[in-house]
């Protein structure tokens, strides 16, 4: 009897990893084959098959339910049985050997089912005593098995177990075929009868010759009723060896808007079938791929597509393998999309279920390019770089691109000059922090369409501000289709294109590139062109960079950190490739490696991640003793160029407000775990960050001293937004402080200086910057007892302080002053505009204060508006035409700070074109722009 995974009748795939033959076991065996209600059954699970979790393990338990007409969707269980995660012994499989696990019952008496419900199938899964091994279909659903009523003439085919088969020419098929009563039963294969008997049982074999498709028919005659049952045969046809015409890359090229030519990179496979929606993911002769004269690509033409429409496809390699197109730049995900709120991603394309399995890749001719506004754009010099690190998922509830364009006010007020966002390419996985990538050509559909991506850094370019994407190119992870396409069940074969069976360093997560193989080198090459020239990012973040090794020291940290030429040769290949796309990029690594090292990447052009976390976070706490800071500066490394991305904060690293509140010294009354005074010190923290000449990074919320800890929800687990920190006093005045010395870097070249000194490493922290456009003086006291501090400022005459704009007359550049704990002065020879540190939160918030979104948008009869509450208020939420009159006015009420939801319906008697929808509260208001079609 075949499996079924949905209803009405799917059966489980034929594309399952070893389906080599058309007569591959099924997962369960049940007797009789067409079991009633009222039936006793004997029930046969194969631990081997499906996803084959519970191989070798004894003893199993069911866990057992039905389908009934109550059920509420085709997986809503009803009537289960088994006490989960425990031995309960009602549900304990007899071991009969062999990986084969038995179970008898009789159907309404074990599920307890009420006469007049009606069962339309049996459902399961199995597990190991604990529940914590589960063996279920290969694409990981549940198990189904139909019921059928009483007296009904049924028929199936038994053998082979799949719904569509793919077998060699010639090979003799065994097809065994069953009816539930006596008939005259008959196979027919293309409609022309091959073999007729009387009974129950049909148990004979077909030859098909090679290439040659066929639709097998098993028909169950009783006299008054006729049933059948189908398969599809399929056999492959001899291979073409054959030269694309013109230059064809893996990948889709798209050949003009019906046809496009599909190509995948597969060394050593024997054949390539390209299967999709305009095949219906059969292997019949037409979808066999081409073989280049070299053996390594195979290619295929399809043609007769309609422009515009999108279409799910995926490579069937050697009869045994699926995958997606390793450079498609959309794909399918059935066990994560489903997740995905058509709020965040609007018109999402179904997966195609039931006629496949695993991750889809999806292509589309006629593709309407996105329409760049920014024309015109001025890339921040490397010195001028305040990058600000944000993981989209944690950045908002929201979670999508849409919510940073609308916050770019706020971030551009901080003085921030580039944006990096932590990887959105598509990893496993929704809910991630994007190391673990799997599709490197594909916007990850979690945070929405890629034409918001496109948006967001249209939006940040119109402002004079950089995108730098960071780039995971070290590894790979399990779903990834290079790593599933040369495996041996636990890692990398030896024959891979593109990986390293064991990785070469300490550090790596997933599986390792071998970034010396000429594949892995176009393989990169094609990504990092790929999203600075369809995307218009501004640069890389490499991730792990010193892990682009083949200098094997799998378990030495010493060994992997010393200097390595062949390391510095790969970077700088690639480097220097990226460079032809565009010769003024970003190419920042995360290296940590030898100095010399890094000194010789940084010649070459490259900028380099350097971590002061310890430094800065000793100095927020208090201690003394590892509080020096000065290692941000390329001089003090010995370096030429400023190519150090200083930062005291990543996603990397712990929270330095957590370890503050956690961990702070303290004298007397003054102890730096109290709130407002930890608050007070990463003000001065920053005084003596942003200053600094050269390139600096900040993490996320930093700027409002964030302080929930790294490990939060395990580490890489979702963490709480709390815009609703700038509600708290001295969290704004943090943030403005951050946004004063940021502004302050921007407004002089004086911070882009090369003369300039540091005395960073006592309780007495000073910093010097000389230049013509003036001069500038920084001293702070971090300890947590008063101190005397000699300014030592570079002249005589009067001075000015940045944050008080107080005046002191020097006369003595020796001069001393008394500083309290966490006292700090930044001392300017030219008077600037004193900062405003005590605005209110609604000044803050003033341009954006809901961060609203509006889907879907374009809308025709109404629109979801998700917005969050500053504070406790009333809401009016209006629709207005661009005259400003008002179409529609919906009065909500006093709510509660937080994140809400309204609908509003839009009038009908309207035309289509744009419209403004309004919220406002209070005295905070903001606008939206809706088009309506």
């Amino acid at each position: 009897m075949k499996l079924q995974t949905w209803k009405p009748r799917l059966i489980i795939a034929w594309l399952v990893m070893g389906a080599l033959t058309p007569l591959s076991a099924q997962i369960l065996d049940i007797d009789p084959a067409f079991p009633n209600v009222e039936d006793s059954v004997t029930i046969i699970y194969d631990a081997t098959q499906g996803n084959g979790a519970l191989t070798g393990v004894s003893p199993v338990y069911a866990h057992a339910g039905v389908i009934t007409d109550q059920s509420n969707s085709p997986t809503d269980w009803k009537f289960v049985q088994g006490n989960w995660g425990t031995p309960d012994s009602k549900v304990l499989m007899e071991d009969i050997g062999n990986n084969k696990h038995r179970i008898k019952y009789h159907i309404r008496s074990f599920y307890g089912i009420p006469v007049g419900t009606n069962v339309q199938q049996l459902s399961f899964v199995f597990r190991n005593a604990t529940g914590s091994i589960v063996g279920r279909a290969p694409d990981g659903s549940d198990i189904y098995y139909d019921l059928y009523a009483p007296g009904q003439l049924a028929a199936a085919i038994l053998s082979p177990g799949e719904s569509v088969n793919l077998v060699e020419g010639g090979d003799s098929i065994r097809i065994k075929a069953e009816a539930s009563d006596s008939s005259t039963l008959s196979l027919l294969a293309n409609g022309t009868l091959i073999a007729q008997t009387q009974g129950r049982v049909m148990d004979t074999y077909f030859s098909p010759p090679a290439g040659s498709d066929y639709l097998v028919e098993f028909v169950a005659d009783n006299g008054s009723t006729t049933v059948r049952d189908t398969i599809k045969v399929f056999t492959r046809p001899d291979l073409v060896v054959l030269d694309p015409p013109g230059l064809t890359e893996p990948g889709v090229t798209y050949l003009n808007d019906s046809t496009v030519r599909l190509a995948l990179l597969a060394p050593d496979k024997q054949y390539v079938y390209a299967l999709g929606e305009f095949n219906q993911w059969e292997p019949s002769s037409s979808a066999f791929m081409n073989r280049t004269n070299d053996g390594r690509l195979y290619w295929l033409d399809i043609t007769g597509l309609i422009p515009g429409k999108e279409y799910a496809y995926q490579f069937f390699i050697d009869g045994s393998l699926k995958v997606a197109d390793p450079f498609a730049e959309k794909i399918l995900d059935p066990w994560n999309d489903p997740w995905i709120p058509a709020t965040s991603y609007p018109n999402l394309k179904p997966y195609p279920t039931g006629k496949t399995t695993g991750i889809v890749s999806v292509l589309q001719t006629a593709q309407v390019p996105y329409q760049w506004q920014t024309a015109t754009y001025t890339r921040p010099s490397v010195d001028d770089l305040v990058i600000y690190e944000l993981l989209v998922r944690d950045f908002s509830q929201e979670r999508t691109f849409q919510v940073l364009i609308d916050s770019l006010d706020y971030l551009q007020n901080l003085g921030i000059t580039a944006i990096e966002l932590m990887p959105i390419m598509e990893f496993e996985g929704n809910e991630s922090w994007g190391y673990n990538p799997m599709h490197f050509f594909a916007t990850d559909k979690y945070y929405g369409p890629e034409e918001r991506l496109k948006a967001l850094i249209d939006s940040c370019h119109a402002r004079g501000m950089a995108v730098i994407l960071d780039m995971v190119l070290n590894h790979a992870f399990g779903q990834c289709p290079l790593v599933q396409m040369y495996w041996d069940g636990s890692k990398p074969t030896s024959n891979s294109p593109w990986f390293n069976t064991d990785a070469t360093h300490p550090f790596n997560v997933g599986f390792d590139f071998n970034h010396e193989s000429g594949d892995t080198k176009y393989f990169v090459d094609r990504v990092l062109r790929y999203w600075v020239e369809e995307f218009r990012f501004d640069g890389y973040r490499m991730d792990l960079s010193k892990g682009f090794t083949q200098v094997n020291n799998p378990t030495d940290v010493g060994a992997w950190s010393s200097y390595d030429p062949s390391r510095i040769a790969l970077l700088e290949r690639m480097y220097n490739e990226l460079k032809t796309v565009d010769p003024d990029v970003y190419f920042i690594l995360e290296h940590f490696a030898n100095n010399t090292e890094e000194k010789e990447l940084s010649e070459k052009g490259m900028l380099l991640w350097g971590n002061l976390v310890h430094s800065y976070n000793e100095a927020t706490m208090g201690y003394l003793g590892g509080s020096n800071f000065d290692w941000i500066s390329h001089q003090k490394r010995g370096w030429n160029d400023p190519h150090v991305v200083g930062y005291m904060e990543s996603h990397d690293e712990e929270r330095l407000m957590y370890k503050n509140l956690e961990f702070g010294n303290s004298n007397g009354t003054y102890s730096t775990k109290n709130l407002n005074t930890a608050l007070a010190r990463m003000e001065q923290a920053v005084a003596f960050f942003l200053t600094i000449p050269g390139p600096k990074m900040m993490w996320q919320f930093g700027e409002y001293g964030y302080d929930y800890s790294i490990d939060f929800n395990g580490r890489v687990g979702n963490k709480p937004v709390r815009w609703d920190y700038l509600n708290n006093p001295n969290r704004l005045k943090l943030y403005k402080a951050y946004s004063a010395v940021g502004q302050l870097r921007q407004s002089s070249d004086a911070f882009e200086t090369d003369n300039f000194n540091l005395d960073v490493g006592g309780a007495i922290k000073r910093i010097w910057l000389s230049h013509p456009d003036m001069d500038v003086m920084v001293i702070g006291n971090f300890d947590v007892i008063n101190q005397n501090g000699t300014p030592s400022f570079q002249s005589t005459g009067w001075w000015y302080d940045y944050f008080s704009g107080d005046s002191l007359n020097v006369t003595d550049q020796n001069m001393t002053m008394s500083l309290a704990p966490g006292e700090f002065h930044i001392y300017t020879d030219r008077r600037l505009t004193t900062p405003d540190v005590t605005l209110n939160t609604y000044d803050l918030l003033q341009q954006h204060p809901f961060r609203m979104q509006l889907a879907p948008n374009p809308a025709s009869f109404s629109t979801e508006i998700r917005y969050t509450l500053p504070v406790s208020d009333e809401v009016t939420i209006r629709m207005m035409d661009w005259q400003g009159r008002i179409l529609k006015e919906e009065k909500r009420g006093r709510q509660l700070a937080g994140e809400q939801v309204w609908t509003l319906e839009l009038p009908g008697d309207r035309s289509s074109g744009m419209y403004l929808i309004q919220i406002q509260a209070g005295t905070l208001s903001e606008q939206a722009k809706l088009l309506l079609y």
